[in-house]
């Protein structure tokens, strides 16, 4: 009997941590997953203009597609983009907040990147 408590224990323990996993089935992080990317693909080739057509009207007057040229000297500072390191979504106060971590040859990028029901930007900070 004794033999057999360790076996069932490592069983229940095994069941109780494939129950707890992580779910990344929800559509909704694939989608804005696969969205930030793409913002940060358009920004990498300063394709400025077509992430600001992206924003919500608030971030349209928060951010004109003239100052959007800020990010040159950074993206330039980061060097050739090399890969997508990881990509995470949360849901926030109805927005779906993206935060990418970009590695390029120079420096690594974290991209936070806010969409609402919409799907449109409705905040992006670059460090």
């Amino acid at each position: 009997m004794k033999k057999l408590i360790l076996p069932m224990f490592i069983i229940a323990l095994m069941l109780v941590l494939v129950a707890c996993g992580s779910d990344d089935s929800d559509p909704n992080t694939e989608k804005y997953s696969e969205k930030a990317e793409e913002v940060v693909s358009l920004l990498n080739e300063h394709k400025y203009e077509e992430v600001h057509a992206m924003f919500d009207e608030t971030m349209e007057q928060g951010l004109s597609l003239e100052n959007m040229n800020q990010f040159t000297p950074v993206l330039e500072e980061s060097g050739d983009f090399v890969a997508f390191e990881k990509t995470s979504v949360d849901e926030q106060d109805g927005l779906y907040v993206t935060v990418v971590i970009a590695k390029y040859s120079n420096l690594n990028r974290v991209y936070t990147i806010s969409f609402n029901d919409k799907d449109e930007i409705a905040g992006l900070f670059i460090k």
